[in-house]
């Protein structure tokens, strides 16, 4: 007990001289040396709809509309698939997974408060260690899960109570279920199983390839899918048992290949990622804007990582699942302290389609349910949360939709050591969460490609269901802001300037 004790002295040490340094930063805790012993818990909460309900993500509306296009029903039942919220806590951290369409930091009209800052606010009440600050709630945005935005007739308000309490049990339970822990990250790069939305590769969908000519593309090199696997994964340190394997993946949740509601690829990872490794299994969306899976095969697709594997949803698993082997091979170490911060950005709405949706979407049945007081919306200025995690030397990154690659490229580049000779070696790993806070459409980044992706409107959506044009650079330059705040040493770049004299940062107290 003695020694459990001067351990725990020890933790709070490090992270109160890491708040009261004057930068608030965690910088010095990298290097060489043995990872660092967290409490790490993980937990899950069934969702599973009771009976039929509208499921969000093609389309738009609940089918009431008379306008040609409005005029599908969006109604699924439950079936073999049970969806679920995932928790994962490490020391005062909080990352959680709720697998339903998308989610709102908070909601209009409602009879109860159940938006994600009213979850994570229901967890601080009960555990005040945990501060909203340092939380991450998201959403997978499966396009075959609950309609929980109101964009396809929204869910009865007794399910969004359920999906609320999850939430809240899910992650008390993950914090009491602590154990002392070591965690390990790695990465594998995954290009063939995604491909890029504004790119002509998107042409090239099937096993044999459609179209064959030059390639045309706002973002041609193939880094900008971002298309690695990430995994943090969480052993006792008793034992050597698993606690919780969480990945990041850039993909959206439109994979398919299973009846009935389900979280789509990240549920289905998630179950397998449980059933190979033990503990709790949380797959979540990462950067996942102009980025969709394969489904399962795009020509270019290396189509022997299937195995054996039979259907669209066990072939793409399977696949994920080898890549997830690679990242754990030989995994690097984390260490240092457990730290956060959120920013509520504030952005003007200059998208015609979301101001319409939030005015009058309930004249079509696609009325945005998202709360319509202060500080989420001001007139048309809306405000949103951008969150990032410093858990040691891995950073990460939420962003409150559907992040583009380059703002987690962004950031990265923004946080690589200054040049130096001999080079200095980086042991920082990243980690972009997707819908993480909030859910605000697309997050088209850098600026500068907006023309061309709303140029591109006949075959994809991103400049339709975006707030604004600097929306992702707004987003990007925050969480750089909050890599300055946590690290230090990061380079902001020039665009940055444009932000921030608006936005309210936010710090979690010291328990």
């Amino acid at each position: 007990m003695r020694v459990m004790l001067g351990k725990r002295l020890l933790l709070v040490a490090g992270v109160l001289a890491a708040l009261l340094s004057p930068t608030g930063s965690a910088r010095g805790f990298f290097g060489g040396g043995p990872p660092s012993v967290y409490s790490v818990g993980a937990a899950v909460r069934d969702i599973t709809p009771d009976g039929p309900i509208n499921v969000g993500g093609n389309g738009l509306g609940d089918g009431s509309s008379p306008v040609p296009g409005l005029d599908e029903a969006h109604v699924r039942s439950p079936g073999a698939e049970r969806i679920a919220v995932r928790a994962l806590v490490v020391d005062t951290a909080v990352i959680a997974d709720i697998e339903t369409q998308g989610m709102f930091a908070a909601y209009k009209n409602a009879v109860g408060n159940y938006g994600l800052s009213d979850i994570a606010a229901a967890v601080s009440a009960r555990r005040p260690e945990l501060q909203p600050a340092s939380m991450i709630i998201a959403s997978d945005h499966s396009h075959s899960g609950p309609d929980t935005i109101g964009a396809w007739g929204f869910v009865p308000e007794s399910y969004m109570q359920k999906v609320f309490n999850a939430a809240v049990d899910a992650i008390v339970a993950a914090y009491d279920a602590r154990v002392d822990a070591h965690l390990g990250v790695g990465e594998s790069l995954a290009n063939d199983l995604v491909y890029n939305q504004n790119c002509l590769e998107a042409l090239n969908q099937s096993p044999e390839p459609v179209y064959t000519g030059p390639e045309f593309c706002n973002v041609p090199d193939q880094s900008s899918k971002d298309a690695k696997v990430r995994v943090v994964q969480a052993r006792a340190v008793d034992g050597g048992s698993v606690v919780a394997t969480l990945v990041s993946y850039n993909a959206h949740a439109t994979l398919g290949g299973a009846d009935g509601v389900h979280g789509d690829w990240p549920q289905f990872l998630s179950d397998r990622l449980t059933a190979v490794y033990g503990g709790v299994g949380i797959a979540m969306q990462g950067s996942v804007g102009r980025v969709q899976p394969c489904r399962p095969q795009c020509s270019f697709t290396n189509a022997s990582q299937f195995g054996s594997a039979e259907g669209r949803k066990d072939k793409y698993v399977t696949a994920l699942m080898g890549h997830v082997a690679k990242a754990l091979a030989a995994p690097g170490a984390v260490r240092g302290p457990v730290l956060g911060r959120q920013t509520i950005i504030r952005e003007p709405i200059t998208s015609p389609t979301v101001l319409a949706l939030f005015a009058g979407g309930q004249h079509v049945g696609a009325e945005l349910r998202r709360a319509d007081t202060a500080p989420w919306l001001v007139g048309n200025v809306i405000g949103t949360p951008v969150s990032s995690l410093a858990i040691g030397n891995l950073f990460v990154s939420g962003y409150p939709g559907e992040a583009y690659p380059n703002i987690a490229l962004g950031v990265q580049e923004a946080m690589k050591p200054a040049p130096a000779n001999p080079p200095v070696r980086s042991d920082r790993f990243f980690l972009p969460l997707g819908l993480a806070n909030d859910q605000i459409g697309y997050l088209i980044a850098p600026a500068e490609a907006y023309p061309m992706v709303a140029a591109e409107v006949g075959v994809n959506d991103n400049s339709i269901f975006n707030v604004s044009p600097t929306v992702g650079d707004h987003v990007m330059c925050a969480a750089i802001a909050h890599a300055d705040a946590l690290y230090g040493g990061v380079t902001v770049p020039p665009r940055c300037a444009a932000y921030g004299a608006s936005d309210t940062v936010i710090a979690p107290r010291l328990p």
